[in-house]
Order: C-alpha cells, then structure tokens, then sequence
C-alpha cells in the first residue's frame, strides 16, 4: 500500500476514534491522500494527549498519530453540538468510530441513523470483540487481545516465562491495519452496490490471524510449544549478540541462505543438506554464538553485504530514522510543532 489508494484519496473520514488503534489507521489513510477530521466531544477527550512527554501539553505520541488531522472539540450531546455533527456527515464518506458497542447510538449517531443522514455513508467500527459474542462489552486492551488469542503463550524467555513483548501487536495489527482495510473495501463496495456500508472491526478475531502458523501446525498434531521453529527453536533462525554488545538477526531458514552463510564465514564443515540438522541440540548453538562475538554489529553487517543469508541488524528504536532503507523510502518525514520539530510515520 505504498501507492496512493484510488479508493481513499480525496475522502473525506470523521474520525471518533481514540487513543492507538483507530488514530494510527487514520493517520495511514490521510498519508494515502485522505481528508481526516478528527471529532473529539468535550466531555471525553483522547486520553492519549495528556501521555508525557509533550509539547505545550499536548503528548508527543498525540502529535505523531493526528498531526495531519483537521480537529474538531464539540459537545455532540448538546443539540447545537449535535447538528454541527450532522454536517460533517452529510458530507463525509467514511466514518470511524472505536467506542464501545451501543455507545454511538446513545449519541443518536449509530449506523442506522447515521445512513438517514448520509446513504451512502461507509461506517466502521474498531472494538476489542466486536458488535456480537459473549464479551462484545467487555473492557480490553493490546495485552488482552494478545493473551486470549494465544499470542502471548508463545512468546517466553529461554526459562519458559511469558514475556510481554515491547510493542502493541493486537491494537497495529488487529486495529489500526484492519481499519484501513475495512475503509478500502467498504469504499470499493460503496462504489459497486450504490448504498451505506457498515464494517465490524474486531480486534480479537483479526489477532487471531497473527498466530496462523501455529494453528496450522496445530492441526496436524504438531505442538508449537514443543517445535517453535520460528521463535528459537533453529539456529539457522536467531537472534545473536556481538563483539560490541550489539544484536544481529540471522533468518537463514532456507537452506539456500544457511549455504551461503557458512561460505560468507569459512564453515564448510557446516554444510548440511537437511533443516532439521540445524535445530538447537542436533547443532550446537554456542558455535555461533561465539563466532558472533568475534566482530562488532556493524562489521558483521558489512561483511554480508555481498552475501545473501538474510543476515540484518537489530538496531535500537532511535537508529532506525538514520537508516538508508528507512531514508530512502521516505518513511518519516519531519514536522515543526511550535518551534520543536518531531518525525511521524509518512507512509502507510
């Protein structure tokens, strides 16, 4: 989706979301060219502006999800508030909304009124469960989203334990990703049928998609606990530390690029025509631990540049707006907020 969407550029989506799911997706959709006018009542502000640090008080983070946003504060309970609402959507084509469900239609804003208004209006609706089930109503968030669909028995430290990864997986992936797919086919569809669309964004079901591999091992009573090929469980497939106390990936699971990566380093001995001889235990991981260690990051970084073994560097979050990839596909770009300048994401 690097190209401008014709299904989104030049829309029009009121945004009623909040906090990361829905502001991150609708960020992505107005670096695609649309038109996002973020409503916010106030009576319930997006709680995400007062996080720390900020600038003139407002968050950073508030600043990198909306800066591209038209925003609108109104009271939409009160009967002015609420007609000024009610032109935006005469004229919108999208509208978002990540409340919990039946909350919209206690602002007289539900699907079914909102289509009165606008026939053609595409709706959609980004919550933890969605719209039906035992726990459409039930408070959730990213780390629940990740439990109750299994993600987070898979991730644990070399002792077993459960380790809360460092980064929003259900709230990116299951929320903000799908938000921007549900605009884009719910467009395309509005275009086809001629009539309002309404789009059901769960976060749990689409979290669920996350763990299909193990799923599918699954049901072929394969334990993914047991053979985690894709979390450690490989050599070929790891994360090593370096001279300099630095990272380095090495995602050589086909043999293909484990050949070329015992040939990068002089390994010949490593040769192997069959996976399941580089599984911890049948190799022995110290070798390459202790190889990895005899250079810095960044030399083990050059040195694979004439080699293809998917070999890459595990830089820190601040290292990444410096890389040549990163610069190149133009990925941040800088905005000025009074006088303070800020990178956001620029591309979706």
């Amino acid at each position: 989706m690097y190209a401008r969407n014709f299904a989104i550029t030049r829309n029009k989506i009121l945004d009623f979301s909040r906090l990361l799911p829905g502001p991150l997706g609708t960020h992505m959709l107005s670096q695609m060219g649309a038109e996002i006018i973020k409503i916010e009542s106030s009576k319930r502000m997006d709680y995400c502006c007062f996080y720390r640090p900020q600038i003139n008080g407002v968050s950073t983070l508030f600043h990198t999800l909306n800066d591209c946003k038209k925003q609108i504060v109104v009271d939409y309970e009160t009967p002015e508030g609420y007609q000024q609402i009610v032109e935006q959507i005469r004229t919108a084509d999208v509208l978002v909304e990540q409340f919990c469900p039946g909350a919209m239609e206690g602002f007289n804003l539900s699907f079914e009124t909102v289509k009165k208004i606008n026939p053609k209006i595409v709706y959609v609706s980004v919550t933890g469960y969605g719209q039906t089930g035992d726990k459409k109503r039930a408070a959730g968030h990213d780390l629940n989203s990740m439990a109750e669909t299994g993600l987070l028995s898979m991730n644990r430290d070399e002792n077993g334990k459960l380790v809360i990864p460092g980064f929003q997986v259900a709230d990116i992936a299951g929320g903000s990703f799908m938000l921007v797919a549900a605009c884009s086919t719910g467009l395309l569809a509005k275009s086809i049928q001629q009539k309002a669309q309404y789009i059901d964004v769960s976060m749990y079901d689409a979290t669920l998609a996350i763990g299909a591999i193990a799923q599918g091992m699954l049901q072929g009573n394969a334990d993914y606990e047991q053979t985690p090929f894709l979390s450690g469980y490989m050599v070929n497939y790891n994360i090593y530390e370096c001279a300099d106390k630095k990272w380095i990936a090495l995602g050589a699971l086909e043999l293909k690029f484990w050949n070329s990566f015992f040939n990068m380093v002089g390994r010949p001995s490593w040769k192997t025509a069959k996976n399941t001889d580089l599984i911890i235990g049948v190799f022995d991981k110290q070798k390459l631990e202790d190889l990895f260690k005899t250079e810095t990051r960044d030399e083990w970084v050059n040195k694979s540049i004439n080699f293809d073994v998917c070999l890459t560097p595990v830089p820190e979050v601040n290292e990444v707006y410096g890389q040549k990839q990163t610069k190149e596909r133009g990925l941040f770009k800088d905005v000025e907020i009074d006088d303070k300048k800020i990178k956001i994401y620029a591309k979706p």
